[in-house]
């Protein structure tokens, strides 16, 4: 599911649980009881009570906003108007907190939850970002200073909200990048996004906070973060495959395709070798890689600070980009499972052209996109595969597996690029860079000799001779000559 008011940063939950809550509302601490409610009582009721409740303060904030004078934070009128009531409409009783001293440093958070044994929250003013420091006030973001307060002391849970954007932090020791559940409650309020709230409702309500610092491993929020990893470790071992299979989709299309005589006569005269060829596919996948990530993370083009109006020209960008040259556009029409398209290759055509956006020369000047630096996107970074053809349908197969997967139930599971970090990546391809698959020839072959995910239809593989796998066995130059006498290749599995 696509949740367009809800961003995910690091492993503090995942959009699968995510998707969990919003499907089964029957699940693990989604009864009466888990809300504090009497057994007679309906979850439902109470958030449709919550919604309601929201949107009418938030139109009395809407008309307080309007009288914020210019350059002021608006802090006062935030918490007064706006963020106190949600919060208790949520189950917490929050009460002004006093400055702490830790280490020397005094910390400034603004309330805390009475009924929560003084869980931090800090309510900063709508006209403050969450992640700039506030001009001459502090040292630091609002973000990082309730981060940095958890960190220190024994509260594991915190939040932190302008009145725009409410996120769920976690105690954490990694300081090198921002990690936390975000939800823009001025969009699920203005345009109307009862499902998100719903969700939001969920899983940042009171009762699934910890009761006391000590009883955190207790909490159902806890038990959340604990399943996400564990949903997080299974996805990243069925997407290590995956990626296995894209490369052998990538490779067969490659060296199948009737217009790639070039790359299949570079293989028959040993200018290239299957190591080479491997080093190709592997830089291609790299750089889809970080498209995905990029693009799911909105670094194309990033969101103007204090929410400020797109310039018209940057808005018509924008809007070209996604339109035409994402990734982003390829995965959802992969998604469709539409694979019958052998007979084209204007996707790969289209995918060629977004890459040199950002390869040097400028040539995503037009669309404000910078060259991109490092050997990644250079124009020589995927070598002889540049020159090439590949169907639209082993293109959409290959984005499929590094797309989504097929769960235990059966249901498909489009992969969160964006909260992956790079240690995940890390784990997910560390394994792929240590095959060194010879090039071997195997006359007469018809089909992959390992069968791709099920979550991907089969098709039938015409009969290829080129076969590059990882084996011991050696590549000899009788098996060079036998394979001269057929065009067609194909990539086998380990």
């Amino acid at each position: 599911m696509q949740f367009h008011a809800i961003h995910l940063q690091g492993n503090i939950l995942s959009a699968e649980l995510l998707d969990q809550l919003q499907n089964d509302r029957h699940g693990a601490g989604q009864s009466p009881r888990d809300f504090w409610l009497d057994p007679h009582q309906k979850v439902r009721d109470e958030i449709q009570r919550a919604w309601a409740d929201a949107k009418d303060q938030y139109h009395i904030f809407s008309r307080r906003r309007e009288k914020i004078k210019e350059g002021d934070t608006g802090r006062s009128e935030t918490r007064r108007y706006w963020m106190l009531d949600f919060f208790d409409f949520l189950g917490y009783k929050l009460e002004t907190a006093f400055d702490e001293k830790l280490n020397g440093k005094t910390y400034k958070i603004s309330h805390r939850a009475a009924n929560l044994d003084e869980l931090p929250i800090h309510i900063a003013g709508i006209n403050e970002s969450l992640d700039r420091k506030p001009d001459g006030r502090s040292s630091m973001s609002p973000h990082a200073l309730v981060q940095e307060y958890l960190n220190l002391t024994e509260h594991v849970y915190g939040l932190v909200t302008n009145g725009v954007q409410l996120r769920l932090l976690r105690d954490s020791s990694r300081l090198t990048r921002l990690s936390y559940l975000e939800f823009d409650i001025e969009k699920i309020l203005e345009e109307d996004r009862y499902a998100d709230f719903a969700l939001l409702y969920r899983l940042l309500h009171a009762s699934r906070m910890p009761r006391t610092a000590a009883d955190a491993p207790n909490a159902l929020i806890e038990r959340y973060h604990t399943d996400s990893l564990a949903i997080g470790s299974r996805i990243r071992e069925k997407l290590a495959g995956s990626v296995e299979y894209a490369i052998q989709t990538f490779a067969n299309g490659f060296l199948q395709h009737t217009d790639n005589e070039a790359l299949r006569e570079a293989l028959r005269s040993g200018q290239l070798d299957a190591a080479g060829l491997y080093d190709e596919l592997l830089r291609l996948i790299y750089r889809l890689l970080f498209l995905m990530v990029t693009e799911e993370r909105n670094l194309v083009y990033p969101e103007p600070e204090n929410r400020a109006p797109l310039d018209p020209g940057e808005a018509q960008r924008r809007q070209i980009y996604y339109r035409y040259y994402a990734v982003n556009r390829l995965r959802l029409l992969a998604e469709k499972r539409l694979y019958d398209q052998q007979r084209y290759s204007d996707l790969w055509d289209g995918l060629l052209h977004s890459f040199r956006l950002f390869e040097p020369g400028h040539h995503g000047k037009a669309l404000g996109i910078s060259p991109l630096a490092g050997d990644l996107f250079s124009p020589a970074a995927i070598g002889h595969l540049r020159q090439c053809r590949l169907d639209n349908d082993s293109l959409l197969r290959a984005l499929f597996l590094l797309s989504a997967f097929e769960n235990e139930q059966r249901q498909i599971i489009r992969v969160n690029y964006a909260a992956l970090d790079v240690e995940e990546f890390g784990s997910v391809y560390e394994g792929l860079l240590e095959y060194s698959p010879p090039l071997m020839c195997s006359p007469g072959s018809s089909a992959l000799k390992k069968a791709p995910p099920a979550a991907v239809p089969a098709r039938t593989i015409r009969p290829t001779s080129w076969c590059i796998r990882s084996s011991s066995t050696p590549w000899t130059t009788s098996s060079r000559s036998a394979c001269k006498k057929t065009p067609a290749a194909k990539a086998c599995s380990p």
